[in-house]
């Protein structure tokens, strides 16, 4: 593989402003076969987070991304509800879930964009404002039309937060270790479906269909004070590796008191104050740039194709499950439990087999990793690193996703597509979760900016395959509506193969361009 001379530095761009708390890599020595380089990694810590504040980050940012799936699935038990109280049909509700999921495709892209320059606590903190008063707003409204606009309303609240989590992740967490970390911060995420729609059958049964509102406010509420007094600022651009302190709002009780604890400590070499920045409202066209790139613009179509197969799937589940099983609320929200389950399960274990494998593939190429130290990756294979953890849940995901159209069709025992969603929330959440840590290796200097791109990608999709599901199931049956879903994903599946295999090469021209620039 190609690297620099041994006296040559490497320049950075000016759209590398974390670059300064990256480490050097210096040239050792070739082996004796004329193999890879051996590489020794120095320069300053990436985080200065000890692990029990990062594991209390990754905690708060966790339960904190549980408000969009919360707020998208508790809602689900009630579509039928909805529809016979609003006077609207199947095909009406279901357009309630199409219209929140294009404002959650459109909010990150600003506020993430925002969060990238202006730091993380300010963008939660607007998030859970507008979440709650979305929130309210709905379990007071009486018609259709302010059903959709308030739904809008609250997704702008909650969807950002998923792509500051993913951001809060790159920000504390190396390449090497991010695996793990992004499994324990989306495990929020995937809490959601699996026990949203349990949560949500349950208030509906006993508490009425407005109760799931003011429920989602209440919780809205508790992470705005939990954000506001114990989350310390991440985001590199403020706080570079956390030496440089927080000022004004991004500054937290326990920022505060770390602040202090680094002024006591006589070896702690102070940081030299940030640079002030003029605020630039955030422009989403410019964040959307990333689709621009032919990498980063393939994996986000893959990654957003295979996550409407699963959201399709979830829209279709009150009417399908009513139809074949004469499901009530209550029991419709139980059977979501198998789903989350399913990618809950693979979040918090294939995060570990994700950083295995990195660990791996840099003993084959005789790259060490140093604790701590993010490592350089411009001819580091991290595509074929990642994707070859996809490969086996995208064979999981689409066997799944065919075989629970089919079992539903033929209304076969209500056990068997509940096994079929375990296993699609399986191998779909495995193959989401690791093109989404793909994406951030690929943009370490704007990680919130580029889930913001994710977001986009996957819930415009999704928002027109969870309105096409069901005239499509009425249409052909749920059997082959599902199989040709499942068609997709096979000719997806070269996809992957092509991206491990010319995935680099891609990012090495691309570099280039931008250094003849």
């Amino acid at each position: 593989m190609e690297v620099m001379g041994k006296d040559e530095v490497k320049e950075v761009g000016p759209e590398s402003p974390t670059s300064k708390d990256e480490p050097n890599v210096v040239d050792l020595e070739k082996n004796a076969t004329g193999g890879s380089l051996q590489r020794e990694v120095s320069g300053p810590p990436y985080s200065i987070f000890s692990p029990g504040m990062k594991v209390w980050i990754i905690f708060l940012v966790s339960i904190s991304a549980l408000i969009s799936p919360f707020a998208a699935t508790t809602y689900y038990p009630v579509l039928n509800v909805l529809g016979d109280v609003l006077h609207v049909t199947p095909i009406m509700t279901n357009i309630s879930i199409c219209t929140y999921m294009i404002a959650q495709a459109i909010a990150p892209s600003v506020i993430g964009g925002m969060s990238d320059q202006s730091g993380r606590r300010l963008s939660f903190i607007i998030c859970y404002v507008i979440f709650i008063v979305a929130s309210i707003g709905l379990a007071l409204q009486t018609n259709f039309a302010a059903l959709l606009i308030l739904r809008m309303v609250q997704a702008l609240g909650s969807s950002a937060t998923i792509s500051l989590c993913v951001a809060v992740v790159a920000d504390i967490a190396t390449s090497a270790e991010r695996g793990k970390f992004m499994g324990y911060a989306t495990a929020g995420i995937l809490f959601g479906p699996a026990f949203g729609p349990t949560i949500g059958g349950v208030l509906a049964q006993y508490l009425g269909w407005r109760s799931i509102f003011w429920f989602l406010a209440i919780y809205g509420g508790i992470l705005l004070v939990a954000f506001l007094l114990l989350f310390p600022e991440t985001c590199r651009n403020v706080v570079g590796n956390g030496s440089i302190p927080a000022k004004g709002v991004n500054r937290s009780l326990f920022s505060y008191l770390q602040a202090r604890k680094l002024a006591a400590n006589s070896e702690h070499i102070p940081a030299p104050p940030a640079e002030k920045k003029k605020f630039v409202f955030p422009n989403p066209l410019r964040t959307l740039n990333i689709l621009l790139e032919k990498e980063s613009c393939i994996v986000l179509l893959y990654n957003g194709l295979f996550f409407t197969g699963m959201m399709t799937i979830t829209a279709a589940v009150p009417s399908l499950f009513k139809n074949a099983y004469g499901l009530d609320e209550l029991k419709i929200g139980l059977c979501y439990i198998a789903l989350g389950t399913g990618s809950l399960v693979a979040a918090l274990s294939m995060g570990y087999v994700v950083d295995w494998n990195f660990r791996r593939i840099a003993k084959q190429l005789n790259v060490p990793i140093a604790k701590g130290k993010q490592q350089d990756l411009s001819d580091f294979p991290i595509e074929r690193v990642r994707l070859q953890i996809v490969a086996p849940g995208h064979v999981i995901g689409t066997l799944a996703i065919i075989v629970f159209g089919w079992t539903v069709d033929y209304k076969t025992h209500i056990a068997w597509p509940e096994i079929a969603l375990f296993f699609m929330g399986f191998g779909v959440s495995t193959a989401f979760n690791v093109t989404n840590t793909l994406l951030i290796d690929l943009h370490r200097d704007k990680p919130a900016s580029a889930t913001a791109c994710v977001n986009f990608v996957r819930c415009l999709m999704s928002a027109g395959g969870s309105v096409a599901v069901i005239p499509l199931c009425d249409a052909i049956s749920p059997g082959w509506a599902f199989t040709l879903v499942g068609g997709i994903y096979v000719v997806l599946f070269a996809v992957v193969f092509w991206m491990m295999k010319n995935g680099m090469r891609w990012r090495q021209d691309m570099e280039r361009r931008r250094g003849s620039n």
